[in-house]
């Protein structure tokens, strides 16, 4: 994906979540250990061209169904990504939603627990149709699925 800045061209980086489905983290990248967003920390995720960084761009420059930004942080920092496609965006975006739902609702994470060890063959159950179609298709950005050892 592309990762824009505010006034010079985009960089291409390589997006995917850590093993622990708790971080955003991307490569390459000079900040090694700190090139990360805790999902915890993220705010918001909006869909298209609306940031701030996304306006100084001309129209035309990025299909709107590529882009999302990803606010994070105390102070709402903006991480604005241009994907190749828009059903990685929309990958993205749900993706991003369900775990952010997750993680910010105790009473759900609990609940999904108690399911998972109630029912463990099923422990893929849990994340969206999208991703595990995303998984058979091979598609070059990492994201982690929980699978059955039985």
């Amino acid at each position: 994906m592309i990762k824009l800045r505010g006034g010079s061209k985009g960089l291409v980086r390589f997006y995917y979540l850590d093993d622990h489905r708790s971080c955003i983290r991307w490569r390459p990248s000079r900040k090694n250990e700190k090139a990360k967003i805790s999902i915890d920390s993220i705010q918001e995720v909006c869909e298209g061209k609306q940031s701030e960084i996304f306006q100084r761009y001309a129209d035309g420059s990025f299909d709107p169904n590529c882009c999302f930004s990803i606010y994070y942080g105390d102070h709402m920092e903006s991480l604005d990504l241009v994907s190749s496609s828009a059903e990685e965006a929309r990958t993205w975006i749900t993706g991003l939603k369900y775990l952010m739902a997750g993680i910010s609702d105790e009473d759900s994470l609990s609940k999904r627990q108690r399911t998972r060890d109630q029912y463990p063959s099923c422990a893929a159950w849990e994340l969206p149709q999208q991703w595990r179609a995303v998984d058979k298709l091979r598609i070059p950005y990492r994201i982690c699925f929980a699978t059955s050892k039985h």
